[in-house]
């Protein structure tokens, strides 16, 4: 627990990665704090969504500024997904963390997959905002991604901007910073879950992941234009992929 201040230049990386491409975070931070900072995975999961607070509101801030939020869009997904928080949190208390190990080694290898699978591409074409009785028809995806994020701190944004691109036909741009925006949603409604059900948080991380992920949530945003598709999802893939090897083996 010595090496904790690691988690600030973490976090600029973390939440630079993760503003900039769409993903919530969970899947890089929680592998951080198992693999790097040997914190127990109950804790890392509250110690994950804490931090994911700070970085996605700080995130959400900035697209909000450039105006690329769907709102509507959001609060929609948001309304969805609670029942789904909700269960994954109280789902935590009955894992074994070995289970824990095995199931998050499997997602980030999942993720890994479909980044590799996915076509999407960073040009801005297409709508600013999505026609709401068109995205309800889709809103049943965040079911089960909902219980991931509450369970493991996993965003549901790695399903949500493939269906936002393609049958919502949202720019590119639009569709991260409104899956950002349901991230800081989801980790404000899925730390409080936790804290209710008596969850504890590593503070000493917490403390020095959040100015990380507030500078990093801040650098994102403004490179999405200047961004290298092919180098960024090469290096993210490759790391998500020895990160979830890992996990697994651990797990055994």
């Amino acid at each position: 627990m010595e090496y904790t201040w690691i988690a600030f230049p973490a976090g600029i990386l973390i939440a630079t990665v993760a503003s900039a491409i769409g993903i919530g975070g969970g899947v890089l931070w929680m592998p951080f704090l198992l693999v790097v900072l040997n914190i127990r995975p109950d804790t890392a999961v509250l110690t994950s969504l804490m931090i994911q607070t700070a970085g996605m509101g700080s995130s959400s801030t900035a697209f909000f500024m450039q105006k690329r939020i769907d709102f509507r869009l959001a609060l929609l997904f948001l309304m969805v997904a609670l029942p789904g928080i909700f269960s994954g949190a109280y789902l935590l208390k009955h894992i074994k963390p070995s289970h824990m190990e095995m199931i998050l080694g499997i997602l980030v290898m999942t993720t890994a997959f479909l980044f590799v699978s996915s076509n999407q591409k960073y040009e801005d074409i297409g709508k600013n905002r999505a026609e709401i009785k068109t995205a309800f028809r889709y809103s049943w995806v965040t079911v089960f991604a909902s219980i991931i994020t509450g369970m493991l701190s996993i965003s549901m944004s790695e399903w949500l901007i493939p269906l936002m691109r393609t049958r919502l036909s949202l720019k590119m741009s639009s569709a991260i910073a409104t899956c950002i925006f349901i991230a800081f949603g989801t980790c404000i409604i899925s730390s409080s879950m936790h804290i209710v059900l008596g969850g504890k948080a590593s503070l000493t991380a917490v403390c020095w992941g959040v100015p990380g992920v507030i500078i990093g949530g801040q650098i994102g945003p403004r490179i999405i234009k200047r961004i290298n598709e092919r180098i960024l999802k090469e290096v993210f893939i490759f790391l998500l992929t020895l990160v979830g090897i890992h996990l697994i083996y651990n797990a055994f």
